[in-house]
């Protein structure tokens, strides 16, 4: 099977090459979904307005740094999670977005976002674990 409208672009976080000082080009494979793995990350990881050329990529996440952790939060980072991903990750849908809110990541600031989606094209599911800190580390 063909798999290239997964893509190829630069790997994030960046890297650069030792030789040429280029950026690296991101060498992961269809078959391990890092490229939307790492596409996902930065999308998330971005405030709107940070990209010049693109003010209104990324999510808002950033902006509920400091908001009360309660249900209230999660709701919020959902919508953000499943709307920022629906506009600029066109190759997947999202099918579940939880917490690990356990004590453990209370005590440490930590909600940890659990991301589930499906590749359109292959039907195959995957996930991610975004690490949203309530103070920033």
């Amino acid at each position: 099977m063909n798999y290239d409208f997964l893509g190829t672009g630069l790997k994030f976080p960046l890297n650069f090459q030792s030789i040429s000082g280029g950026a690296e080009v991101s060498t992961s494979t269809s078959r391990e979904h890092e490229h939307i793995r790492e596409s996902i990350i930065q999308i998330l990881g971005t405030r709107p307005g940070e990209r010049f050329m693109n003010p209104e990529f990324g999510s808002k996440l950033k902006d509920l740094v400091f908001e009360q952790n309660d249900e209230v939060l999660k709701g919020l980072i959902r919508h953000h999670v499943i709307d920022a991903i629906r506009r600029w990750e066109k190759r997947v849908v999202i099918t579940d977005v939880s917490f690990d809110d356990s004590a453990r990541n209370k005590d440490l600031n930590q909600l940890p976002v659990i991301i589930s989606y499906r590749v359109i094209q292959t039907q195959v599911e995957g996930n991610l674990v975004y690490p949203f800190f309530r103070e920033l580390p």
